[in-house]
Formats: C-alpha cells, sequence, structure tokens
C-alpha cells in the first residue's frame, strides 16, 4: 500500500530549513561543503577506534541506518541483503555511484538533502517511507544513510518507523520528541538529537499523518 493519498494539500517539495533566509542557506552549504571531509575523516577515525562508533546499525529486519558508505561497502552491503539504499546526501558528498549499486542489484532513491539546519522535505519523506516499505514487503533490506548517520537519515527512519508496518515508535500516540529518543536509543548512533529543522520535519508528518490509519 503506497500512502500517496496522505499527500493531499502537503505541497513541499524542497528540504525544510527551519525559515533560514537565503543569504544564510548559501553560507550554511558553503560551511557544509568545507566542512564535509574533515569530518568524513574524524568519523572515520572514530569508527576505527571507538568500538562503540559504528558505521551502520541494524534498526529492524530489513532496515538500517548509518553514515555514507564507501565504494567498498557496496558487496558488504549486499551480503547484509541490502537490496535498497536511500541517499540523503547532496551530489559533493556521494561516494558511491547509483552505477555501482545497480551493479549489485542495490536500487538507489536519491534524495538530496542539505546538511546541518536542513532536514528532508515531507515530500522526500513520503518517497522514502513507500520505497522502505516497499523493500520491507519483498522481504530485502534497505540502508539509509546521510553522512554521519545521526540527522538527515534518523529523520527519515523515525517516520518509517513510526508510520510502517510492525512499527516500533507510535508517534501517533505520543509525540515527536519522544520519537527521536525511541530511535537514539535503538540506532546505537551515539545519542544525538535531529536538528530544530529535522524535529520540525517530523512534527509536521506527525501532524499529516495522526488521523490516518496505518499501513
Amino acid at each position: 500500500m503506497h500512502i500517496e493519498d496522505l499527500k493531499k494539500g502537503v505541497g513541499e517539495s524542497s528540504g525544510e530549513s527551519g525559515g533560514l533566509s537565503d543569504s544564510k542557506r548559501v553560507l550554511v552549504g558553503a560551511g557544509a561543503r568545507a566542512l564535509f571531509y574533515p569530518t568524513l575523516l574524524y568519523n572515520v577515525v572514530r569508527n576505527r577506534f571507538e568500538p562503540d562508533f559504528r558505521w551502520w546499525d541494524q534498526i529492524q529486519e530489513f532496515l538500517l541506518l548509518g553514515a555514507v558508505p564507501f565504494p567498498s561497502d557496496v558487496k558488504r552491503l549486499k551480503d547484509l541483503g541490502v537490496h535498497g539504499v536511500i541517499t540523503l546526501n547532496e551530489p559533493y558528498e556521494t561516494l558511491v555511484p547509483t552505477s555501482l549499486y545497480k551493479a549489485h542489484g542495490i536500487d538507489h532513491l536519491v534524495l538530496p538533502t542539505r546538511d546541518y539546519l536542513f532536514a528532508p522535505s515531507l515530500d522526500d519523506i513520503f518517497k522514502a517511507v513507500n520505497f522502505i516499505h516497499g523493500k520491507t514487503l519483498l522481504k530485502q533490506a534497505t540502508y539509509v544513510h546521510c553522512k554521519a548517520g545521526r540527522g538527515r537519515s534518523t529523520t527519515i527512519v523515525i517516520c518509517y518507523l513510526a508510520y510502517g508496518p510492525g512499527c516500533c515508535l507510535c508517534i501517533r500516540e505520543v509525540n515527536p520528541a519522544e520519537g527521536s529518543i525511541g530511535i537514539r536509543s535503538a540506532s546505537g548512533s551515539g545519542g544525538i538529537l535531529p536538528s530544530d529543522s529535522e524535529e520540525d520535519a517530523i512534527s509536521k508528518q506527525y501532524l499529516v499523518w495522526q488521523q490516518q490509519p496505518k499501513l
């Protein structure tokens, strides 16, 4: 079952940014680009020397959440049963081309979302949730990632877990903040809450879905 019917009246098609001005958008984008490789290297070092800093975690049987994969990770993901990858990165921070995923029989959904202070749009959240749900019905795993697996990708996973089949978060019955805490605990990703804009995107999704039946 798809949830396209829930999109009625929801017209957002670009990343949520918490009301940033155009100049601040440009500044944040430039800063994110400049910080990408230094922060990526920092995460790689932490992953190597800190046992609790994992590159990805299995959230459910058919759902993994984590950091940006390298080309060498594609076969490992395939061996884990991954048949779909959702990339929340912009082009400059995407390290694996769609063609490499395709060569390994992995479908690739690209939803470019700017890092820092930005969140996936509601339209992109709908696309991602449908993608994960479709793979789950086929008993195939999906890997959802951004750069570090703690913000943009977490937003998607929270929304899926709150709405998808066999959900382990029930945002419709509690609230988006409690949903965030739930996914932090499940992922073991260091206890990082989504940014204000990501919390806002989850809250908006909650308002759209709270009157709807589960998938």
